[in-house]
């Protein structure tokens, strides 16, 4: 049984990638065909191209029962082939003139009505590359000054702010450029060679949309699985590879197939795409708004509010609250917070050396374990990793070795709260601050961390 997925799962998934900023899209002949509509000349696919061109010719076309089991690129070579003997020429000629007709038959551009259709969807969708397998330029025309047409012999490279469409297979601005024949398939399978490798590289550090294409190409396909191999570890980005997939009647629920591709079935393109952007529009609005609480957020960290500074130090569950929203948004929080932590622990500190006053270090000690027991050290900046390991060294200055022999002139509440604690912090958080403490001479913190460590890490 393949697994069921809501269609607004599907939808949270694209709007994640387009808001982190790496969605991008796979375009086949069937973008074309919607963006072209009824106008004339028609989009053609890649087999129609091939038949249309061998008439053209006045080449014989094989019959359906001749075309069972032969790939497209096996029917452009035979196509070639039978040109060659017609007009008396060799292969090689006979295939650079199929291929200026190809380039010719495929010159056809979306009306003004629907490249402003498209165009509208485009500057929401905002996709940061585009890789298709058409020859044509309908997605050149869709975003004119926004985009960069690149052949394959170009690198998938674009300015800023520049949507760089790659031809994998060519382009009709460049007959010679164009993948056709089995021939031409031979290179792009070398070992390093640089449009495969890409292609895999890109797709595996992307959520890809797959738009009117049927995933049937041998090079794509191939491409897919190389990046489903590349790297073996979790994502710290957003990656899925999504195909809307036409059928006269969708199913209402995405599913996986057989490769683990999520597979959104369609029955329209651009009804597809208009509900894509509405939702995405919607999502936007939501996250807007979550924006404008983080930074109101900020502004009380950046602010030096008194009452929110005392309610950090005295309440532990204002602090939970501000290292899961840090953890989720830390490129926003990291300096604010830091900042502010500073302002906070500082506070604490002036009050220890009031006379009697052992408790503030247990209130200290407790503020600087609330992190580093509930943060990830593989997420925690290297920063706030600094500076909690300063910390924790000058509170440990004093705390008793043991809670059983607690010396005079320590907190003994400071040291029943490590004595607690310590076995909750992660093993991780524990081996750096353990070799940190070694390298930058933290005395403290390395004495009470030796016994955490294992043997064999010392």
């Amino acid at each position: 049984m393949s697994e069921v997925i809501p269609r607004e799962i599907v939808f949270e998934k694209l709007f994640n990638a387009f808001n982190y900023g790496n969605l991008g899209m796979f375009i086949g002949a069937g973008f074309s065909k919607a963006a072209i509509g009824d106008d004339f000349p028609p989009a053609l696919g890649w087999f129609e191209l091939i038949k249309e061109a061998s008439g053209e010719f006045e080449i014989e076309f094989p019959n359906d029962e001749e075309l069972i089991g032969v790939s497209l690129p096996e029917l452009a070579t035979l196509i070639c082939k039978r040109l060659a003997i017609k007009r008396s020429i060799d292969y090689v000629e006979a295939k650079r003139i199929f291929k200026k007709e190809i380039c010719n038959l495929s010159n056809w551009l979306p009306s003004e009505e629907r490249t402003l259709e498209f165009r509208e969807i485009f500057d929401i969708l905002s996709p940061s590359w585009i890789v298709t397998t058409n020859y044509d330029l309908v997605l050149e025309t869709i975003l004119t000054g926004k985009s960069k047409s690149l052949s394959p012999m170009n690198y998938l490279s674009a300015p800023k702010s520049i949507v760089p469409i790659y031809h994998l297979h060519g382009t009709r601005l460049d007959s010679e450029s164009i993948i056709i024949t089995q021939e031409d398939y031979i290179p792009l399978f070398r070992p390093n060679e640089y449009r495969q490798a890409k292609l895999a590289m890109t797709i595996r550090e992307s959520t890809t949309l797959i738009l009117g294409y049927g995933l049937g190409d041998v090079n794509v396909l191939s491409a897919v699985d190389w990046s489903k191999n590349i790297y073996t570890e979790e994502n710290e980005y957003p990656y899925e590879i999504i195909q809307a997939l036409w059928t006269s009647s969708p199913k209402e629920e995405a599913y996986r197939d057989e490769n683990g591709n999520v597979i959104i079935e369609i029955s329209d393109l651009e009804k597809f795409l208009n509900e894509l952007i509405v939702f995405i529009v919607a999502k936007q609005e939501d996250y807007d708004k979550k924006l404008a609480q983080l930074n109101k957020l900020i502004g009380k960290l950046k602010g030096g509010n008194e009452e929110f500074v005392q309610s950090f130090i005295d309440n532990r569950e204002v602090r939970l609250k501000l290292i899961d929203v840090l953890s989720r948004f830390e490129h926003h929080m990291i300096s604010p917070y830091i900042q502010f932590l500073t302002v906070c622990i500082s506070k604490v500190w002036e009050k220890t050396s009031e006379n009697g006053a052992f408790k503030m270090y247990d209130k200290y000690l407790t503020i600087i374990l609330d992190i580093v027991v509930n943060y990830d050290y593989r997420k925690m900046s290297p920063r706030l990793f600094q500076l909690t390991a300063q910390s924790l060294d000058r509170v440990l200055n004093y705390v008793s070795s043991s809670i059983s022999r607690m010396l005079y002139g320590h907190s003994w509440s400071a040291t029943e709260s490590w004595h607690i604690r310590k076995k909750d912090v992660p093993q991780e958080m524990i081996h750096q601050l353990y070799h940190y403490s070694k390298q930058h001479i933290l005395t403290n913190l390395n004495r009470q961390l030796k016994e955490l460590v294992a043997e064999d890490d010392r």
